[in-house]
């Protein structure tokens, strides 16, 4: 069963409604036609025809949409699918910035051991620069003082050989002063001797290093240096100079001043 809208009734009674106001003009025509006719006195036929006005067809309602019919099923599987997907997208966004991460710390500790070695390296060279720099200076100071140390024992050498020298005149004076040359002295002979003293300037020993091939003229060289017996003077001697030069003195007896 069918059951019709409400245009469905209004229709037909719009319609019946409109076929009677027509028919009611047209009475209210021929009434005034024959009123006319009457005064005129001329008779007219008026030849009403009903006119049917069928009822239009109600329109067919459209037809119901059929029910969708919804797959849960393959919406539970599109949304898993969607699920892993976005699941997959923040796995990999994850797995990127880790490594991205790692890259950055691994580039770090790079850095910084790079850092570390041309610290190291830079301190290295400055410890040994700076040893250099001491080694050079303690090189220098040390050829300073052996220059100093050479130059006071150049002007020390040269004092005591000054001192030396002054009391070995004095030795060779008085011991001079007491040698008898022999009759058979000759100019071109010569006697060398060796004497050793004591820091009292005491005469200890006297012995004939080289001879002159004259006995007696050896002879009294040696009785020369045992009479001058002493010499006092040695004590004002520095003990250095003593030992160095009158400890054992050689001294070397040739009469050039004789005539062959």
């Amino acid at each position: 069963m069918k059951f019709l809208s409400p245009t469905s009734y209004t229709l037909p009674a719009i319609i019946s409604i409109g076929l009677h106001l027509v028919l009611a003009i047209v009475a209210f025509w021929g009434w005034q036609a024959t009123s006319e006719e009457k005064r005129v006195s001329k008779p007219r036929y008026i030849e009403a025809k009903i006119v049917q006005i069928e009822a239009a067809a109600p329109k067919a309602a459209p037809p119901e949409p059929e029910p969708k019919v919804i797959d849960v099923q393959a919406r539970r599987a599109e949304a898993e699918r969607q699920r892993r997907e976005e699941e997959a997208r923040r796995v990999a966004e994850q797995k990127r910035k880790q490594e991205a991460e790692r890259k950055r710390k691994e580039q770090e500790r790079k850095e910084r051991e790079r850092k570390e070695k041309e610290r190291l390296a830079r301190e290295a060279a400055e410890r040994k620069a700076q040893e250099q720099r001491e080694a050079e200076q303690r090189r220098m100071q040390e050829a300073l003082a052996q220059e100093l140390d050479a130059e006071r024992s150049r002007l020390q050498a040269q004092e005591n050989a000054s001192i030396a020298q002054s009391y070995t005149a004095l030795i060779s004076d008085r011991i001079e002063s007491q040698w008898s040359r022999p009759p058979s002295a000759r100019n071109g002979m010569k006697t060398e001797l060796k004497i050793q003293l004591v820091p009292t300037g005491r005469i200890v020993s006297v012995s004939v290093v080289k001879s002159s091939g004259n006995s007696a003229f050896d002879r009294s060289a040696e009785q020369a240096v045992w009479k001058a017996e002493q010499f006092p003077e040695l004590q004002k001697v520095p003990g250095p100079v003593f030992e160095q030069y009158f400890r054992q003195l050689t001294l070397v007896f040739s009469p050039e001043d004789l005539r062959q």
